[in-house]
């Protein structure tokens, strides 16, 4: 008996929200979750999905590759694919089509309802994007080995995080290291943040060099088989002062109390407030200007979220991350974080480098 390719049952899934929100068929552009319903790498894509057929339009240039790597659905070839995708459904006589409208632009939405005159289109919402929350065992191990690739190019280039070095030349020796490794690429610019740049928290890379007595914010992560990385620690070069390890050690305990919170059945909003107390009992509420964490998977950020207003509650199987921060303006910012899978009974790593004051030794092999 021919084993069951984890992309036809993924569609198995999708055919239920169709059925559930009463659909005839669903359309998906989206790349990301082309990859993961159907296996297409390419650029170029729409998959047309109904109760009875799952078929996969793409134009000349990817063709055969759709055809090698596709699974569960049938591929045909087309220079407009969302003119084929509507004439299919005007054959079928759909007339409510899901779609999720934040996966294409208002004019391509507005086009596709003209195009396919007898059918309505319906907002998913994120219902598509929802399928890849929980995920499966050969996800969780190419999550763990995108986890260990990182942190291996990031231990490569502690060397240079030291004074005089600028945040430019470390991110990228990171970025060469991720080559050399084996990475698909990087899941995201990484970010190295030295001093009061440290108190961006989507810093970017400058000329700034490092100096004594800086915390460096370094965020860096990269994709292995299409899933994503993602991890942050804060280095210590020096000594920067008592206040700075006070936030460092108020982050660190928001991070462990979050994480303690973390299980099946928990709402996420709880796994926030749990972040959030600690790092407000210690005056620093107001210097927290993020949520706690997201989910990672073959997009870097994805579905659930854990922040205040969360209404998902944790279930075994997701991937997310625990990433509280302060970010003191013009002096500096801490952010610790770490990716974890929920289990049956609490959650477990999926990054593993020492969050501890000092844990990991800049400027030195």
């Amino acid at each position: 008996m021919r084993a069951t390719a984890p992309e036809e049952e993924r569609l198995c899934r999708l055919r239920r929200l169709l059925e559930d929100e009463r659909l005839d068929a669903v359309l998906v552009p989206d790349l990301v979750n082309l990859r993961y319903l159907c296996g297409f790498t390419g650029t170029a894509g729409l998959l047309v999905v109904t109760a009875d057929e799952a078929l996969f339009l793409t134009d000349g240039r990817y063709t055969l590759q759709a055809r090698e790597e596709t699974r569960g659905c049938r591929v045909e070839e087309a220079r407009d694919l969302d003119g084929a995708a509507a004439a299919r459904l005007d054959a079928l006589g759909a007339a409510f089509v899901g779609l999720q409208a934040a996966s294409v632009p208002a004019a391509r939405w507005r086009r596709l309802g003209r195009l396919m005159r007898g059918a309505d289109l319906v907002d998913l919402g994120n219902g598509v994007d929802a399928l890849r929350a929980v995920k499966e065992p050969g996800e969780l191990e190419a999550l763990r080995r995108a986890a260990v690739l990182a942190e291996g190019c990031l231990e490569a280039v502690l060397p240079l995080v030291r004074p005089g070095t600028t945040e430019e030349e470390v991110a990228r020796a990171f970025q060469i290291e991720a080559i050399r490794h084996g990475a698909d690429g990087l899941a995201f610019e990484p970010i190295v943040a030295g001093g009061p740049r440290g108190a961006l928290p989507h810093a970017k890379p400058g000329p700034r060099p490092l100096q004594e007595g800086d915390l460096v914010v370094v965020d860096f992560g990269v994709r292995f088989q299409g899933y994503c990385s993602d991890e942050t620690v804060t280095l210590v070069l020096g000594d920067p002062g008592p206040e700075a390890r006070r936030v460092y050690e108020t982050v660190l305990r928001a991070q462990r109390a979050a994480l303690e919170t973390l299980g099946p059945g928990v709402p996420l909003a709880d796994v926030d407030r749990a972040a959030r107390k600690v790092i407000e009992e210690a005056g620093y509420g107001e210097r927290f200007s993020h949520g706690t964490g997201h989910g990672v998977g073959l997009a870097v950020h994805e579905a659930p979220t854990i922040h205040a207003r969360s209404s998902q509650v944790a279930e075994p199987g997701m991937v997310v991350t625990v990433e509280p921060g302060v970010y003191l303006p013009g002096r500096f910012g801490v952010r610790l974080e770490d990716t974890v899978v929920v289990t049956d009974t609490g959650y477990e790593r999926i990054t593993g480098l020492p969050k501890a004051w000092g844990g990991l030794a800049a400027g030195r092999r």
